[in-house]
């Protein structure tokens, strides 16, 4: 083993599906629900599914799968941020919440937008008329205070869902 001969200027950001920092939140309790093989995953869109959280879908958005820390470990140690359907998971719907993107963004200009199959989240540039091919607008949400690359983490600010139910009971 050789001798450290570098040293990191910057933490690490966090988890995906944490919160950023201790402003206001919301978050409600979901059971989950499988979108075909893609299972609930921390910092991917839920979406309503009858009273239960889906990732991805096009019903009415929830917010983003939220609080990693929470959640149940099944099948050993391998490393994911994924869970079993049935699980109760919380969605959170107000606050800065780190969220991995697909594509690069740009801080207060780019559009967040979702795979409607997956969940996960992107960006498209501000003005885009349309969200692409398989992906959804996410409402009331912007990105926020620094740019990530393709694959990195970002802030996503989400402000609350008009149409969302209530938390399952």
């Amino acid at each position: 083993m050789s001798i450290q001969k570098t040293v990191n200027k910057e933490l690490a950001l966090g988890v995906p599906g944490s919160f950023y920092d201790v402003t206001p939140r919301r978050v409600s309790a979901f059971v989950t629900s499988a979108n075909g093989e893609a299972l609930p995953t921390f910092g991917y869109v839920a979406t309503a599914d009858g009273e239960k959280a889906k990732v991805g879908g096009t019903g009415a958005v929830l917010g983003v799968f939220a609080d990693p820390h929470s959640a149940p470990l099944f099948g050993g140690l391998d490393a994911s941020l994924a869970v079993r359907a049935g699980s109760i998971l919380p969605v959170a719907s107000f606050g800065h919440i780190l969220v991995e993107t697909e594509a690069s963004v740009t801080h207060d200009s780019s559009l967040p937008v979702y795979n409607t199959t997956t969940g996960a989240i992107s960006a498209v540039a501000a003005g885009s008329p349309s969200a692409g091919d398989g992906y959804a607008f996410i409402p009331n949400a912007k990105f926020v205070f620094f740019d990530a690359d393709a694959g990195g983490v970002a802030v996503l600010e989400l402000n609350g869902f008009a149409n969302a139910p209530a938390a399952s009971k």
